[in-house]
Formats: C-alpha cells, sequence, structure tokens
C-alpha cells in the first residue's frame, strides 16, 4: 500500500549548529517571526544510561490567516533535534511537536525530566487546524505518518522517528498549524519525547522548549 508522509520531516544523524535567541515582533499586521531559544537536557537513566536531547535552530512565524478574522492565526515551525545515547544502549525513538493553549500558562523557561512512562504524547492531533477556547491546550505532532492517503482505511499511524546506533536526529522546516476561535492570547511550546530502551530499563526523557507568544 502507498505511504503517505503527511509532515516534511527529515531524520537526520550527528546533527550540529548554534542555538539561536531572541524572538523578533514585527508591529505590521500583528506579525511575530523570529528564532526561538529551543534548549538542551541530559539525563541519566536508572543503569547509568546517559542521554542528551538538544533541540536548536528553532524558528517561528506567526501570521494572521488570511481570513483576516481576528481570533484566527496561522503558524509556521522549524527546527533541528540531536540525541546521543550512551552506555549500553544501542538507539531511540523519538516524538515531537509543540503544545498549543489559548489563555494557557506554560510556564516561564525550558526544562526536562525522565521517567519509566512510556505513555502517548499528550493529547495528539493529527489535524494541522484546531479550535481552541479560553483555558484550553492542545498537542501538534510535526511527526506523522500514515499508510494510504484515505485515514479510513490506515494499515497503521506513526507518530515517532527511531534511529539505530548512539546518534540520531529529527530535522522540520515550516510545519503548519492553524489556530481559530482563541479571542485572549496563545502560546505555544516544543515537546520533545525521547524513548531509550536496554536490557535492564526503557526510560523516556522529555525536553520542553520555552513558550513563546503567538499572539
Amino acid at each position: 500500500m502507498k505511504k503517505n508522509i503527511t509532515r516534511r520531516v527529515v531524520a537526520a544523524a550527528g546533527l550540529t549548529g548554534a542555538v539561536a535567541m531572541g524572538l523578533t515582533s514585527l508591529a505590521a499586521g500583528g506579525a511575530t517571526a523570529g528564532p526561538l531559544p529551543g534548549g538542551t537536557v541530559t539525563r541519566t537513566l536508572v543503569d547509568g544510561t546517559p542521554v542528551t536531547v538538544t533541540l536548536f535552530d528553532e524558528y517561528v512565524n506567526v501570521q494572521r490567516a488570511v481570513s483576516n478574522v481576528p481570533t484566527s492565526r496561522e503558524v509556521w515551525l522549524s527546527g533541528k533535534i540531536k540525541v546521543t545515547v550512551g552506555g549500553k544502549a544501542e538507539g531511540g525513538s523519538v516524538n515531537a511537536g509543540y503544545l498549543v493553549g489559548c489563555q494557557v500558562n506554560f510556564g516561564a523557561g525550558a526544562g526536562g525530566e525522565a521517567s519509566a512512562d512510556t505513555s502517548g504524547g499528550g493529547g495528539t492531533s493529527a489535524n494541522a487546524g484546531f479550535t481552541l477556547g479560553p483555558g484550553q491546550a492542545t498537542y501538534f505532532p510535526i511527526i506523522e505518518t500514515t499508510s494510504g492517503t484515505d485515514t479510513a482505511y490506515e494499515d497503521y499511524h506513526v507518530n515517532s522517528y527511531s534511529f539505530k546506533g548512539k546518534k540520531g536526529g529529527v530535522v522540520y522546516s515550516q510545519e503548519k498549524f492553524g489556530l481559530d476561535g482563541c479571542a485572549g492570547y496563545a502560546s505555544a511550546k516544543a515537546k520533545v519525547k525521547v524513548t531509550v530502551s536496554t536490557d535492564a530499563v526503557k526510560g523516556v526523557i522529555t525536553l520542553y522548549g520555552k513558550p513563546f507568544s503567538i499572539g
């Protein structure tokens, strides 16, 4: 069956690059565009396996929707994710996307956590557009692969990328979603979840990017 890739995502190994800083606000038309700080986190699993996750070259471009409705925005996101594992680990999987909220406080800064939880990405949405009211949030995945072109006849649904060896990563460019119905402020932040397994443990390391305004 024909394979349909619904997100323009490229897997890559050994990614390098500088982390961009700052966010530029453009007054005209309420647009916001500029680099985001990304982030990095290093955690050690209970068996001593070190895992480092880095988000860099992150960039956002926010525009009013073509409909020119004040409660609608269009957002384009780009970035690179690098994962390095040590010890007896040989590879892992990467699940990445953005938490998007309407009048939701995501906190002030980036950070990370490690756990043995292997649950999903937290309310993932396969749609590139959604409606949010005050206090509501959703998750926009940047890795989304299905079999076939008709979702009613999908054989499988994948929202993660698996790699082998000590290094892996993901590159995404101009991933777009639309946000409708949010009359208040809207914000978002990256969420990168990496799952690593060894003979002794299966661990999850989650990296959260710094929250940013989307109007």
